[in-house]
C-alpha cells in the first residue's frame, strides 16, 4: 500500500527495533549476574558493572522517550477512531512509567554501598520482569500497529528527530552498544543506516573505545 507520505513501513524496517530490543535483552541477562554476585566483586569490577549499567538504562530510557514523545503521539493521530488500537498504546505508556521508576531504584541500590545484596537482587529481579513483559508485549501488539500505519517517510522523520535530541557523545556509544555481541547479520543490518562517513567513524574509532571499556565483568 502507497500513500502521498510513502510505503507503509515493512518487516525489514522494523528490524532495527528488535536488534535494539535484543541488545536490552542481552544486557538482562548480564543484570541476572550482578544480582548474583553483587557485593562480592572488587572495586574494579563494581566499576565495571556500574559502566555496563548505565550503557543499558540510558538507552532504554532514551527508547522509552522517542516512542512516548513521537510514535505514540503520531499513532494515535492515525487511530482516534480505533480505541482497542488506542489501548495498546495505553498500555505502552502505562508500562513505560512502571520501567522509569524500577531503572531509578537500581540506581538509587548501585549508588548506595549499604544496600544489601537481596535488596541489589530483589529490585533487579522486578525489573527484569517488567521488561520482559514489556518487549513481549510491544513486539506482539504495538509492531504490528506501527507496521500498518506509519509510512517510510514518517518514520524516516521520527528517527531524525530523535537522533537530534542526542549528544554527540551519545551517538558514539548507541552504535557499539546497540551491536555489542550482536550476530554479524544484525551488525550489517544497523551499519547499512548508517551514512559512510559514520560507518568509517564507527569502525575506527567509536567501536574500538568501546570495546577497550570493560563493562559489566
Amino acid at each position: 500500500m502507497t500513500t502521498v507520505e510513502g510505503s507503509l513501513l515493512t518487516e525489514d524496517d522494523m528490524e532495527i527495533m528488535r536488534i535494539l530490543h535484543n541488545a536490552f535483552r542481552r544486557d538482562a541477562a548480564r543484570l541476572v549476574t550482578v544480582a548474583e554476585r553483587f557485593g562480592t566483586v572488587d572495586a574494579e569490577t563494581h566499576d565495571a558493572v556500574l559502566l555496563g549499567w548505565h550503557g543499558f538504562s540510558s538507552g532504554l530510557h532514551h527508547h522509552h522517550t522517542i516512542e512516548d514523545d513521537h510514535i505514540w503521539p503520531h499513532l494515535r493521530d492515525k487511530l482516534a477512531d480505533r480505541p482497542d488500537d488506542l489501548a495498546v498504546l495505553d498500555d505502552m505508556e502505562s508500562e513505560h512509567s512502571l520501567i522509569d521508576p524500577a531503572l531509578a531504584a537500581i540506581e538509587a541500590a548501585f549508588d548506595d554501598p549499604e544496600t544489601g545484596r537481596d535488596e541489589v537482587a530483589e529490585r533487579i529481579d522486578g525489573l527484569l520482569t517488567l521488561l520482559a513483559g514489556h518487549l513481549a508485549h510491544e513486539e506482539k501488539d504495538a509492531f504490528p500497529l506501527m507496521k500498518g500505519w506509519l509510512t517510510t517517510r514518517e518514520w524516516a522523520v521520527i528517527n531524525r528527530t530523535a537522533m537530534k535530541e542526542l549528544s554527540f557523545s551519545e551517538i558514539a556509544e548507541l552504535g557499539p552498544y546497540i551491536l555489542d555481541s550482536a550476530p554479524p547479520p544484525d551488525v550489517r543490518r544497523v551499519l547499512a543506516e548508517f551514512p559512510a562517513p559514520l560507518r568509517l567513524v564507527h569502525r575506527f574509532w567509536w567501536n574500538p573505545r568501546y570495546q577497550r571499556a570493560r563493562r559489566w565483568e
